[in-house]
């Protein structure tokens, strides 16, 4: 403390050494003295109105001694001094905070989400924390143009809150926002991945009749089912291919039940494959009956553990699956009827041969795909 009054004496119009007096009276346990902090920090003030952090602690020691009205006053003219500083929002935000106020906070963080987008995480972290409620959030902080909407979009994300992403991609397509296919797969993707499965089906939905891209006229509820294209939009609700270590995936021209090519998969016998590689989300309604079909053929598939087709429920422990094949087959239709239960959200369908510890486990051999469907019933 004695240096700052030795610089004081030294030189008397320098603010700094008030400045600092003001806030060793303000924070230090033993000389705490809100009077003291206060005369010194108005005497920094008054040898330089133009720095906004005089302004911000002159308020602060303001409302600790419970003068609200001049205490808003000079935040008021800490704003105004610098309006786009982030630490004079940032601490602004916070004093109101303090006081109760969220409401008059918000303005202050808003600023901060337009303006300074690389801090939003600590905005939405600190407001989680006050307010606890995402809907809040997304209703009365964050401001309403596509930006900032889509900087809470990622924020939700990463918090894993489904449906406040839901409904963060709801209103900032509500403001006529256009967003891209990939920004839509990846939407997509993460519901799926959160188990939000209905809510997915109808984006990929809408995403198709956007482009221009025919939903299937027959009711048939997989897509791309006879291969016929590398994929409609890549992700979502398309065919995924996994790369696993003893089969290779491709398309092939020369055979297709219908069609002009069907999905090819090479088994290079060299590996007890547990394979589940080739599959495809679908949507599903509870308590209905669905009929699940598709065209296989095999040639030289060695072990008794071969080749199915499998759907596994999503939201509820369900499995249902075609038989197998080994060997050499034709084209054949496998059929499978089920009915889904009361807690199903959707499925997964795909091509299913499971490892074995049986002597002739190492998988080869040759099967194509076509031809796949999936209707509702009943």
């Amino acid at each position: 403390m004695s240096h700052f009054h030795q610089a004081i004496e030294h030189e008397a119009r320098n603010p700094e050494p008030y400045y600092g007096l003001g806030l060793f009276y303000f924070w230090d346990l033993h000389e705490f003295d809100l009077e003291k902090a206060f005369r010194f920090l108005k005497q920094a003030l008054e040898r330089n109105p133009l720095e906004q952090p005089y302004w911000l602690s002159v308020a602060r020691v303001l409302y600790r001694k419970g003068d609200r009205t001049t205490a808003d006053q000079a935040l008021e003219r800490a704003i105004l001094v610098f309006p786009l500083s982030f630490v004079g929002r940032w601490q602004a935000g916070n004093l109101l905070l303090e006081g109760g106020r969220i409401d008059e906070a918000v303005t202050q963080f808003s600023c901060i989400l337009s303006y300074y987008p690389e801090q939003s995480s600590r905005v939405y972290d600190l407001f989680l924390r006050v307010v606890r409620d995402p809907n809040w959030i997304l209703q009365k902080l964050v401001p309403s143009d596509a930006a900032c909407l889509t900087q809470y979009l990622s924020y939700v994300y990463g918090t894993g809150d489904a449906e406040s992403a839901e409904k963060v991609w709801a209103k900032r397509k509500s403001l006529g926002y256009k967003p891209s296919r990939q920004e839509t797969i990846a939407h997509i993707d993460y519901l799926l991945s959160q188990g939000k499965i209905q809510g997915a089906h109808q984006i990929w939905k809408e995403r198709l009749q956007e482009e221009g891209i025919p939903l299937p006229s027959d009711g048939n509820l997989i897509t791309n089912g006879s291969f016929e294209t590398d994929q409609i939009l890549g992700g979502g609700f398309d065919w995924r291919v996994n790369q696993v270590q003893g089969a290779t995936v491709s398309y092939d021209t020369a055979e297709a039940s219908e069609g002009k090519r069907s999905l090819r998969i090479d088994f290079d016998g060299k590996e007890n494959v547990d394979y589940y590689h080739v599959y495809q989300y679908v949507s599903l309604r509870p308590e209905r009956g669905y009929i699940l079909k598709a065209h296989l053929k095999t040639r030289g598939v060695t072990t008794k553990s071969g080749l199915r087709i499998e759907l596994v429920g999503l939201g509820s422990p369900f499995s249902v699956r075609s038989e197998s094949l080994t060997g050499d087959n034709p084209w054949k239709e496998l059929s499978i009827d089920f009915q889904t239960p009361s807690d199903v959200k959707g499925a997964i369908v795909r091509v299913r041969r499971e490892r074995t510890d049986k002597f002739d486990r190492f998988l080869g051999g040759t099967l194509w795909l076509d031809h796949v469907r999936l209707f509702e019933i009943r």
